[in-house]
C-alpha cells in the first residue's frame, strides 16, 4: 500500500499548496491592516496647502470626517467661509469711506448680497483629492480665483456703466427741472451700491487688487449727490390753512400745497409727478395725490375734529416717496406741513341702541360710539331726538388648525341707522366691520372683533352730520 494512500488520499503537494495559501491570506490581511492603523494623514491636509493648487491661485479647504459626504461638504464650507471673511474684510475697509449715517444702510445691505454671493460661488467650488486614513475621509476642495475674475468684472462694468448712465440721466433732468424723474434715477442708482460693493470685495478678495473705479461715481460720492439734491426739495401750503368748518362737511377752500426745487441760483421750481398725502393728525388717510405740472396737489377735508373736545382738527400733509431710503428723508428740508382747522358743531343729542340678533344690548360697543359722538362736539342723551339704533352680527367665520390648536376667526359687522325719534324715519346709515382671531374659543374671537372695529372718524362725522339736514 502506497504511503500517500495512508493519509486519506491527499498528496503532500497538496498539503503544501494548502499551507501557502493560509500564509499569503495572512500576509494580505496583515497588509490591509498595516496600511489602515500605519497610514499617513495627507499633508495638505495639515498645512492647507497643495503644490498643485497655491495659494495665489486657489482658495484651499479641507474637510475631515468620518463619513466621505460629509468631508466633502465640510471641505466646500471651509473655502466658502474664507471667502466670506476675506469679503467681510474688505466691506470694513469700504465702509469706513462712508458718510457716518450711511454705514447702517451699507452694512446691512451688503449682509443680504454677500450671503447670496458666497452661495453662487461654492456652485464652482471643486473637490480636487479625496483620501482615507486612520478610518477617516480627507477631502481637499479647490476654488480656482481666475476662472471667476472674468465674469466677475464683466457683472462689475455692466452696474458701473448702467450706475453711471443713471447719473448722467439725473443730473440733466433735475438741471432741466424734472425733479421726481431725476429722484427715481437717483434711488436706482443708489439701488446697485451695495452690489457693486460686495462684489468689489469678492474680486479683491480673488485678485489682491481693488477694481478701478471713476471718482464721481464712488458710493458716497452718490449718496452725497442724492442728499444735495433732496436737501432742495421743499414742501409749502399755498392756502387753506386756519380755516372753520361744520363738522361732518366739507371745509369751505381745499387745502393746496406745492412741492418745489429750489435752485442754486435761488428760483423756484415746481416738481410736477411728485407723490404726496394727507391724513388727519390722528393718522387717519384722506387721500394719495401726485403735483401737476407745477408741483400743485390739492385735498377737499372734511371737518373732523381730532382733538379731546370736538372743537379742532388738524391735517399732515406730506411728501410720499415710498421708494426713498429712509436714509434720505431727513435730508429733505421741509417733507410735512401742519394745516389747522377748527370745527363748528350745532347743539345735536344722540341716543345709542345697538342689540345682537336676540335683541341683547352691546354696552361695550354702545360706549365706543357714545365716544365718538362726543369727540364730534355733540352729546348723549336717552331721551335725545336723533338715535342710533343698531344691531351686531357675524357674517364670516371659521375653524383653523394650527401648532397651537383650534382657533377661531371671526368677522362681525355693526349695522347703524341715524333715525328721526319724532318721525321714526331713517335719515343715514353707517357700517363698521371689525375681525377677531382667538386660540381660546368662538365668543371670544368675536369680542375681539367687536374690540377691532374699524370706523372712520370722517365718515362717522359726515354721518352725524346728516342730522342737520332733516
Amino acid at each position: 500500500m502506497c504511503i500517500f494512500q495512508i493519509f486519506g488520499g491527499t498528496s503532500v503537494e497538496e498539503m503544501i499548496v494548502r499551507k501557502n495559501s493560509n500564509i499569503f491570506i495572512l500576509v494580505i490581511f496583515l497588509l490591509l491592516n498595516f496600511s489602515y492603523v500605519f497610514a499617513q494623514i495627507p499633508e495638505w491636509a495639515k498645512t492647507n496647502q497643495h503644490k498643485k493648487y497655491p495659494s495665489s491661485r486657489f482658495f484651499l479647504g479641507v474637510g475631515i470626517a468620518d463619513n466621505k459626504t460629509e468631508a466633502i461638504e465640510l471641505a466646500r464650507a471651509d473655502v466658502a467661509k474664507q471667502i466670506r471673511v476675506k469679503i467681510e474684510s474688505e466691506l470694513e475697509t469700504i465702509e469706513s469711506e462712508f458718510h457716518e449715517g450711511d454705514k447702517g444702510y451699507i452694512t446691512s445691505e451688503v449682509k443680504s448680497q454677500t450671503k447670496s454671493l458666497v452661495s453662487e460661488t461654492i456652485a464652482g467650488i471643486e473637490i480636487a483629492k479625496v483620501e482615507k486614513a486612520k478610518g477617516k475621509y480627507y477631502v481637499l476642495a479647490v476654488l480656482n480665483k481666475s476662472k471667476y475674475l472674468s465674469s466677475l468684472e464683466v457683472e462689475m462694468g455692466e452696474i458701473l456703466a448702467e450706475t453711471e448712465q443713471l447719473i448722467e440721466s439725473a443730473r440733466k433732468l433735475s438741471s432741466g427741472g424734472k425733479i421726481f424723474t431725476a429722484v427715481e434715477n437717483y434711488i436706482d442708482a443708489q439701488n446697485g451700491i451695495p452690489e457693486f460693493y460686495t462684489k468689489g470685495a469678492l474680486y479683491t478678495a480673488l485678485s489682491g487688487k481693488k477694481y478701478p473705479v471713476a471718482e464721481q461715481f464712488t458710493g458716497p460720492g452718490i449718496l452725497a449727490e442724492m442728499r444735495d439734491l433732496f436737501s432742495h426739495i421743499e414742501l409749502k401750503c399755498l392756502s387753506g390753512d386756519d380755516q372753520k368748518g361744520k363738522s361732518g362737511t366739507v371745509l369751505p377752500m381745499p387745502i393746496v400745497l406745492q412741492v418745489f426745487y429750489e435752485s442754486e441760483i435761488g428760483k423756484e421750481i415746481g416738481v410736477d409727478r411728485f407723490p404726496v398725502l394727507a391724513k388727519y393728525d390722528n393718522g387717519e388717510l384722506i387721500a394719495r395725490k401726485e403735483t401737476d405740472s407745477d408741483g400743485l396737489a390739492e385735498f377737499r377735508v372734511v371737518a373732523v375734529p381730532t382733538d379731546d373736545i370736538g372743537k379742532n382738527g388738524a391735517v399732515v400733509v406730506s411728501i410720499n416717496i415710498v421708494k426713498l431710503p429712509d436714509i434720505f428723508k431727513d435730508s429733505i428740508s421741509k417733507s410735512e406741513i401742519l394745516i389747522h382747522y377748527s370745527v363748528e358743531t350745532e347743539s345735536l343729542y344722540f341716543s345709542i341702541h345697538i342689540v345682537d340678533k336676540s335683541g341683547s344690548r352691546y354696552k361695550n360697543i354702545e360706549d365706543k360710539f357714545a365716544s365718538l359722538v362726543s369727540e364730534n362736539g355733540y352729546s348723549v342723551s336717552d331721551d335725545a331726538p336723533f338715535v342710533l339704533e343698531g344691531n351686531v352680527a357675524v357674517f364670516n367665520e371659521k375653524e383653523i388648525d394650527s401648532p397651537m390648536g383650534k382657533q377661531f376667526y371671526v368677522e362681525s359687522v355693526v349695522n347703524i341707522s341715524l333715525i328721526d325719534r319724532y318721525n321714526g324715519k331713517t335719515i343715514a346709515s353707517f357700517k363698521a366691520k371689525g375681525k377677531g382671531l382667538s386660540a381660546g374659543s368662538r365668543q371670544a374671537a368675536v369680542e375681539k372683533s367687536h374690540k377691532n372695529l374699524k370706523i372712520s372718524n370722517k365718515k362717522f362725522a359726515a354721518f352725524l352730520q346728516c342730522a342737520t339736514s332733516r
